[in-house]
């Protein structure tokens, strides 16, 4: 790992919350903010056996479900070194081995080693960085057609059980933390790289978007409000 919050990130998701989150996907599936994520990208006009670049992808969710709908490859970059074991095992066992790659790294360091990608996917992963900027435009510079990502509602929800996970874990010592950033500061990061928003839904506590590459980048305000799409 090449930043101190990727270490953080490695420690914080252990090989027992990895084992405990592919066990809960092997008996449930997807979350439902997931599963919006993912039905959301299969409903865009996609090329033919299309690529997928999954930043942070977890235990893999995303591109077990893709490979099986028609996606010809993944990248699945992670910093968590036990949700990228938990990944490749599940990935072997349901014959996706020979398909997906596995980086264990920031992306932002491994960036310019990176492929483009037909779709590029963030699945609540924007809450886990404090720098939301640069891990935005990573993810949309390696975007060929759509840019998918989930992030929580800003809402006083939100942000109680966000300072309470923070302060008990300052009690605790532990440097992780969760962040409720500003969804128009979001949209506008990838929106200068010349995305447009395509699509947005979610669920009671998330958000998801989806931005599609434009031939004609229209005007960006950073006070454009998500809630008019």
């Amino acid at each position: 790992m090449t930043c101190s919050h990727c270490v953080v990130t490695d420690r914080q998701f252990d090989p027992t919350i990895a084992r405990a989150d592919l066990k809960r996907f092997r008996r449930r599936g997807a979350d439902a903010a997931t599963r919006k994520l993912v039905a959301a990208v299969q409903a865009a006009e996609l090329p033919r056996e299309a690529t997928l670049l999954d930043i942070g992808g977890g235990i893999g969710a995303i591109h077990h479900h893709l490979l099986d709908r028609g996606f010809a490859r993944a990248e699945h970059v992670d910093a968590s070194a036990a949700y990228i074991a938990a990944a490749k095992g599940e990935a072997e066992r349901l014959g996706h081995g020979e398909r997906v790659t596995f980086r264990h790294a920031d992306v932002r360091a491994v960036a310019d080693e990176l492929a483009l990608a037909d779709v590029v996917t963030l699945d609540r992963v924007v809450c886990c960085d404090p720098d939301y900027a640069g891990l935005l435009r990573a993810a949309a510079d390696h975007a060929r057609k759509l840019l998918a990502f989930s992030y929580p509602r800003r809402n006083w929800l939100s942000r109680a059980i966000a300072e309470c996970g923070n302060r008990w874990r300052a009690l605790w010592r532990d440097p992780f933390r969760s962040y409720i950033h500003a969804p128009a500061a979001m949209a506008a990061v990838v929106e200068r790289a010349g995305l447009q928003r395509r699509w947005q839904g979610g669920t009671p506590l998330w958000v998801v978007v989806v931005f599609e590459r434009s031939a004609r980048p229209r005007p960006i305000s950073s006070k454009t409000p998500l809630s008019a799409f």
